[in-house]
């Protein structure tokens, strides 16, 4: 049946049936690796920034606070 195709069914065969099917699914594969590494990368920036600076001051100070309060406690002394 090869023999009775013409030079251009074969190329469409070929080029448009084989190749670009191909390409094409390598191409939306890449699309899709990307669009995941992308969605991974801004949920761990929503996680990293979901807590505002002034509040982690404030945890920070309260953390520090009792640091203080335990090292006094156990005689620790610092000017």
């Amino acid at each position: 049946k090869y023999r009775s195709l013409t030079e251009s069914e074969i190329k469409a065969l070929i080029v448009d049936d084989k190749w670009l099917a191909t390409i094409n699914e390598a191409i939306q594969s890449e699309v899709d690796r990307l669009s995941q590494t992308i969605t991974g990368r801004i949920r761990q920036l929503a996680e990293r920034y979901a807590t505002p600076l002034p509040k982690q001051l404030d945890d920070l100070t309260a953390a520090e606070q009792k640091v203080n309060a335990h090292l006094k406690q156990m005689g620790f002394i610092w000017n």
